[in-house]
């Protein structure tokens, strides 16, 4: 996918010079996201400088258009590289209060999606527009409060 040759359904939801968000592909719930270095790094302490300190940024934006979008909750950040390919990625994930998943958090949670139907590529493409649509405001309020 980083190498444009695979995309999500839903496409790009936001990107910058050194980070791009799409929705997860799998079971990992309706309105997770995947944020990823657009270079190849394996492990977290090979960020250039520029990736390093965009990422915090990044991820404030893209979980506060998550918040906002899906009305979620909580939004879990995880951190798995442990299949080839290698490459450094956070999974973005909503968690919504009451029992719409039967309550579940954590770790339950993940293991709860992970036995669900990975959702259907009609909903994930709704969802990432909505997204979109969000992070795109965030981000130019952002980019006005710094002015």
């Amino acid at each position: 996918m980083v190498n444009g040759e695979l995309s999500a359904p839903g496409g790009i939801i936001a990107e910058n010079a050194w980070w791009i968000a799409d929705h997860c592909v799998g079971k990992h719930g309706a309105g997770a996201v995947v944020v990823k270095t657009r270079a190849h790094r394996e492990n977290f302490w090979q960020l250039t400088p520029n990736e390093a300190a965009s990422l915090g940024p990044f991820l404030q934006q893209m979980t506060y258009a998550m918040q906002a979008a899906l009305k979620a909750e909580r939004i879990y950040i995880n951190s798995w590289v442990d299949q080839p390919p290698y490459h450094i990625h956070f999974v973005l994930q909503p968690r919504f209060a009451g029992n719409q998943e039967l309550g579940l958090q954590g770790l339950e949670l993940q293991i709860y999606r992970s036995l669900q139907a990975e959702p259907s590529e009609a909903d994930v493409i709704a969802i990432a527009g909505k997204i979109r649509q969000a992070y795109q405001t965030v981000s130019h309020q952002s980019s006005l409060s710094r002015r």
